[in-house]
């Protein structure tokens, strides 16, 4: 299960600890302190894992987050800035995971762990579920919809997949939330919230009644018909 590891962080002392730790676990580790140098690297290294610090020099980290997330690396935020509104922003931007400073380096690791064994996971699944002319590719993570592909985030991938595997029935929020964070996420409404609308935009934009087929339970979650 080891795998490459890209490590964003603009503090020397912290990266270096980060680096040491998890190399000895066996990971292959990399380092960059500033958003331009992480950009760089992760075009070129495809990590499977990018622990982000949101406070770098010359980026806002919420930005690196909406290039990160949209790819299938996962992406784990590492930061000093532990407000609510902080945390919620990143997850719905597309963090797996969401650590505050200070941490406690075990828990990281088991964390990294998890986000890795999800992520394995996902790229055995080769199933393909279909709902008249929308279907998804699960080993591919594709979705297309009157044979045109829909261009989905990998958590946004993974909701629609999950309402079309219970197509019909009410999917709640916490399973939602616990179908996209391997982590110990708090449940927070809007993220999943902000995710099906994404979803039902994308679909819209190709055909209105699909993305109108995801109906609001109020209350409770959501269902696919």
């Amino acid at each position: 299960m080891k795998g490459k590891i890209l490590i964003v962080e603009d503090d020397p002392l912290i990266a270096d600890m980060l680096k040491r730790y998890l190399e000895k676990e066996g990971f292959k580790t990399y380092w960059d302190s500033t958003g331009a140098e992480a950009v760089k690297s992760f075009e070129t290294l495809k990590p499977d894992v990018v622990i982000l610090d949101l406070m770098l020099p010359d980026t806002d980290g919420f930005e690196l987050c909406k290039l990160f997330s949209s790819t299938d690396s996962m992406l784990l935020i590492l930061t000093a800035r532990d407000a609510d509104e902080d945390k919620i922003v990143g997850l719905e931007l597309g963090a797996d995971d969401y650590i505050t400073k200070p941490f406690n380096m075990r828990e990281l690791l088991a964390r990294v762990k998890a986000l890795l064994r999800r992520r394995k996971k996902l790229s055995l699944s080769g199933e393909t579920l279909r709902v008249g002319e929308l279907e998804i590719h699960t080993g591919e993570m594709k979705v297309l919809l009157k044979g045109r592909l829909v261009d989905l985030t990998p958590k946004e991938f993974l909701i629609l997949k999950k309402l079309l595997s219970k197509r019909g029935k009410v999917v709640s929020r916490e399973e939602i939330v616990s179908e996209i964070y391997s982590g110990d996420i708090p449940y927070y409404e809007r993220i999943v919230d902000t995710y099906i609308y994404r979803i039902r935009t994308k679909l819209m934009e190709i055909e209105r009644s699909y993305a109108e087929r995801i109906k609001t339970v109020r209350g409770f979650g959501y269902r696919f018909e």
